[in-house]
């Protein structure tokens, strides 16, 4: 094992316990993702359907017991490069910051990434990433870069964001408290496999907190080189 990958393995590890001591102490508490007129523009990479279809057959058991909680479509499963909303303007045309964005991940190379395990954090179940913290940092630190943070910005590039460096795929929100038994029902999933994947794409688009396919605007889709 790298010790990048033993890095991520424990910022994992430390994220899950932590998110998991919270909703049996302090509970569950909704965030501005579900709320219906939530809109960000964010860069995006898509989980190939075979990739998401493994991750839903896993959470079949958690849904059938569960089904109050928000579940993903398969189609809809993402991995977030990074929200650039602090960094667009609140009103007129995002062109420029659309065309800067462009620029700026179009000098990244394609990578592979692989998706195993399944944790929790205060608001999501979510699939980890593995193998892919590097590129994806140099793609958010390309970004900010690149963009101008607004002062008046209504949600924040927020400093624990950027010194965490783990890269995830939320498949399930939230919708309630969370019982113990939820949670000792995922164990059995920490370290399943679900596959790997090339990043030759990153989308930019304008959508809700779910990626959903009545809500997502595409702006603009960025080929990666190689």
């Amino acid at each position: 094992m790298s010790p990048e990958d033993l890095r991520t393995r424990l910022a994992f590890g430390a994220m899950g316990l932590a998110s998991r001591t919270r909703l049996r102490t302090v509970g569950w508490r909704s965030n501005d993702r579900m709320d219906p007129a939530f809109r960000a523009v964010s860069t995006v990479i898509r989980v190939p359907a075979q990739v998401g279809e493994r991750i839903e057959s896993a959470l079949e058991r958690m849904r059938e017991r569960w089904p109050a909680h928000l579940f993903y479509p398969v189609a809809t499963l993402h991995v977030t490069v990074l929200n650039i909303d602090p960094y667009v303007p609140a009103t007129g045309s995002i062109a420029g910051s659309v065309a800067a964005a462009e620029a700026a991940l179009a000098r990244h190379g394609r990578f592979r990434m692989t998706l195993r395990g399944v944790n929790v954090s205060p608001w999501t179940v979510f699939a980890e990433v593995h193998g892919a913290d590097r590129e994806v940092a140099g793609l958010r630190a390309s970004l900010r870069r690149a963009l101008p943070a607004r002062a008046d910005a209504p949600r924040r590039d927020a400093p624990l964001r950027r010194a965490l460096p783990l890269v995830l795929s939320n498949v399930v929100r939230f919708t309630q408290p969370v019982e113990a038994e939820l949670l000792r029902a995922l164990r059995p999933l920490r370290g399943r496999a679900f596959g790997s994947f090339e990043a030759a794409t990153i989308e930019i688009v304008r959508t809700d907190g779910l990626l959903s396919e009545e809500n997502t605007e595409p702006l603009s889709t960025v080929t990666l080189r190689g």
